[in-house]
């Protein structure tokens, strides 16, 4: 555990997710996908503001607008958030629902599909190029994070125990030469969320025991952290400057006993990392 987390929403969360900081709004939006709704702390006030969605959202993406692009159901869709509507976009092909996602070094979204029993290499990478979604890596198991370089030459994915790395375009958003990079001890936890910092290095949430890991590009572990709850699922940089980590966390399967033991579980965190995160791009779609 460390003292310099705080508990930013104090909230049992079945299944927090998707941090996403808004620069222009001050804020940042997250899900909690087992209740269908999407969370919007306001980082003046302090104030979580909850809208339920008809759907469940798995990843969220900002637009050039403001709004947000998501992965939910089957495939993409637009976040109405006056209306706490879903428009749909497109569906996929394969797995049986949406899973992580974030936009890419040009603005395109990306996100990964699984299924329910966690079928090996059932599942894939979708790309959304304005309303059509291509494949862009087939053979994924179960997608836990998705992130790139600073420099948008080397896309991360996490996918069950291994992190993998792939040779990335850019500019045709195309995936290529992948590889295993980094392969988790079961002890060390699940990965499951994935952020990059303004040197290249990239930051994962370790499921299950609280684990937060910062890699160097090379793939050594160059630092361990312990959030206050072992429940934690994804992370963000936001802040001012990009020198604040979000970190939302689940209390899906525990009882009252299980909870009174991890009481931050389903919260969402905050900390400083002492880097600053690699700017994103918004969606850059229709």
């Amino acid at each position: 555990m460390s003292e310099d987390f705080e508990v930013l929403v104090d909230r049992q969360a079945m299944c927090g997710a998707s941090p996403l900081w808004m620069p222009a709004l001050n804020c940042v939006h997250w899900v909690d996908l087992l209740r269908r709704e999407l969370h919007t702390y306001h980082r003046d006030s302090g104030a979580d503001e909850v809208r339920v969605l008809p759907g469940p959202v798995t990843a969220l993406g900002a637009t050039r607008h403001g709004q947000l692009i998501a992965a939910a159901g089957r495939g993409f869709a637009r976040v109405h958030l006056a209306r706490s509507a879903l428009e749909p976009v497109v569906q996929v092909r394969n797995g049986d629902r949406m899973g992580v996602g974030a936009c890419d070094p040009t603005g395109r979204f990306v996100a990964g599909t699984l299924t329910h029993s966690r079928e090996f290499q059932a599942s894939g990478l979708y790309v959304l190029d304005g309303n059509r979604a291509r494949l862009l890596v087939d053979g994924v198991t179960a997608a836990g994070g998705v992130a790139w370089s600073p420099d948008g030459r080397r896309m991360y994915l996490v996918d069950a125990r291994t992190i993998w790395v792939y040779d990335y375009d850019p500019e045709r958003a195309l995936a290529v030469s992948g590889r295993q990079w980094v392969v988790c001890a079961e002890v060390e936890g699940n990965p499951e969320g994935i952020a990059v910092d303004a040197e290249g290095c990239v930051w994962v949430a370790m499921h299950w025991t609280g684990r937060i890991h910062r890699y160097a590009p090379s793939g050594d572990l160059e630092t361990v952290l312990w959030a206050p709850t072992r429940r934690i699922t994804s992370l963000a940089f936001g802040g001012s400057r990009l020198e604040e980590m979000y970190v939302t966390s689940a209390c899906y399967g525990y009882d009252e006993p299980a909870l009174l033991e991890d009481p931050c579980a389903g919260a969402l965190l905050r900390f400083k990392p002492g880097v600053l995160g690699a700017a994103l791009q918004p969606w850059q779609g229709i």
